[in-house]
């Protein structure tokens, strides 16, 4: 019974444990693989995914301040309608 025999068994690890023997890459495989990544990450963000969220943060940014802008125009219009100054609220 083969599996019963420790020298089998030991065997048989050794021969699965054995690494597969490695092939260098050449010189122009490297530089093919390289070449080809280069195109496909220049396919896959050209930057115009990017400067569509720049110009969407801006439009944001832009409503944010006119929102800021007109309240700002609110509370003074307010303070002047009661007569208060800035020492009143403080």
């Amino acid at each position: 019974m083969p599996f019963a025999d420790k020298s089998f068994r030991s065997r048989k690890a050794t021969q699965q444990d054995r690494a597969l023997p490695s092939v260098p890459m050449g010189d122009e495989r490297f530089r093919q693989l390289m070449a080809e990544m280069s195109h496909a990450f220049a396919r896959a963000d050209d930057g115009e995914e990017k400067r569509r969220q720049a110009r969407e943060r801006e439009r944001q940014h832009a409503q944010w301040l006119a929102q800021r802008d007109a309240a700002i125009v609110e509370i003074v219009a307010t303070m002047r309608q009661y007569g208060l100054s800035i020492h009143d609220i403080l």
